[in-house]
């Protein structure tokens, strides 16, 4: 089934590009787990401020359409939350539980809401509600968190990054 693409979303190798940047993010956690933690913070911070600068994008691409309120909102979250997490990044250690459990939190629901663009596709369904999944359990069981953070933050950003590029090239238009 081919998805219905509208004319807003031309740009979908932004989909890609930010689907290949969180794959990255996420091999360099795996390979390196003891400076992933004290990294985590700087690098999660470049991700979330790029992704919301392409939410960003989107949502002015997007401008007339339902969505568009929450590209912004989630734009703005994102570059905000990017900048915060840079700048202060020992703070941002004492608080990456939450900060990652709101962040995956955020990301599912925003694959969830480009399901209608890909024909309900049950890839699209699975990845956001096990994204979506992955940062209710980091927010509300402690002991998960603290125990598995860097492992399954950096499965969560190669899933949300394939997610992203399968997205990207299912939106591509047809030569």
């Amino acid at each position: 089934m081919e998805p219905i693409i509208g004319p807003g979303l031309r740009h979908w190798w932004v989909f890609v590009l930010r689907g290949i940047l969180f794959i990255l993010v996420g091999v360099y956690m795996l390979m390196s787990p003891a400076t992933g933690f004290v990294a985590l913070g700087l690098l999660f911070g470049l991700v979330i401020l790029v992704a919301g600068i392409t939410e960003l994008l989107h949502a002015y691409r997007d401008h007339g359409r339902d969505i568009q309120r929450w590209h912004l909102l989630l734009g703005l979250v994102e570059v905000v939350l990017g900048i915060v997490l840079m700048t202060h990044l020992a703070a941002s250690i004492d608080i990456i539980r939450i900060i990652v459990g709101i962040y995956f939190l955020f990301r599912g629901i925003s694959i969830l809401t480009f399901r209608r663009l890909t024909g309900r596709s049950w890839w699209v369904t699975l990845g956001g509600a096990l994204v979506l999944l992955f940062g209710l359990l980091v927010l509300f069981s402690p002991v998960f968190g603290a125990l598995t953070i860097i492992l399954w933050t950096a499965v969560a950003f190669i899933v949300t990054g394939a997610l992203n590029v399968l997205l990207g090239v299912n939106m591509r238009p047809a030569s």
